[in-house]
């Protein structure tokens, strides 16, 4: 029988504590620490968490280490709950909508070659998922990753808190009817743009390009047609 190779077993056993939430809200150990856990080499531990990476399960920041999706968040698990409890999912998108576009600007400034090939490969895998779910991770790598690229922490952690409040409502059902009347593929013309907005280094048109693709998020999912672009500008 063919020996399992270390990346995947590294692989496997990281999806598994990530899955089981041994890694909520906290960095992830160092490369080091990781190899001797998992009985694997440095190299097999840097092949998994870079395949991690690509699909959105941890985020990356120089010099900071490796996080979970989803760290980072301003408030705690209990008090997430509590808020997603009370917030809907038009509050959601409006909430998104006051922070991504200026994000968007500043990655258009400040995101390096690889962070736009990350970026691209994040909105390919998104329009090529096979289901809501997987369509979902993808999706909300492709934002963190924009949000990431532009530098503020702060900023970051309100993101992850957005999110997380969203992951952790009852919105099931709004996220599948989007992904089931091609929601994928309309955001990936949307997220495209934003892409091209960041490759020709226009700050001001990937400003656009973010406020216009949630303001359709909105308008498809919720029939607030036109509503968010009239007040977020």
């Amino acid at each position: 029988m063919q020996k399992e190779a270390p990346k995947d077993i590294a692989l496997a056993e990281l999806r598994r504590r990530l899955e089981a939430g041994d890694y909520d809200n906290l960095r992830l150990p160092p490369e080091r620490e990781l190899a001797a856990m998992l009985g694997v080499g440095r190299r097999a531990v840097r092949e998994a968490l870079d395949a991690l990476e690509k699909e959105g399960s941890v985020w990356r920041r120089q010099g900071q280490g490796t996080f979970a999706a989803g760290s980072h968040t301003l408030l705690g698990e209990q008090e997430i709950a509590r808020l997603a409890h009370r917030v809907n999912p038009l509050e959601a998108i409006e909430a998104r909508l006051a922070i991504e576009p200026l994000l968007a600007r500043r990655a258009a400034l400040r995101a390096s070659q690889a962070d736009i090939e990350a970026i691209t490969r994040l909105a390919d895998s998104a329009r090529t998922a096979k289901d809501a779910r997987t369509y979902e991770t993808f999706d909300i790598a492709f934002h963190r990753k924009i949000v990431n690229c532009a530098g503020n922490a702060l900023f970051l952690s309100m993101f992850e808190m957005i999110i997380s409040v969203r992951q952790k409502a009852d919105w099931k059902h709004v996220r599948e009817y989007y992904f089931e009347h091609d929601g994928a593929e309309r955001s990936y013309v949307e997220h495209r743009a934003v892409i091209d907005s960041i490759v020709e280094r226009q700050p001001a048109a990937a400003e656009v390009a973010m406020r216009d693709h949630l303001s359709k998020v909105a308008t498809d999912l919720l029939g607030v047609d036109g509503f968010y672009l009239n007040v977020a500008k």
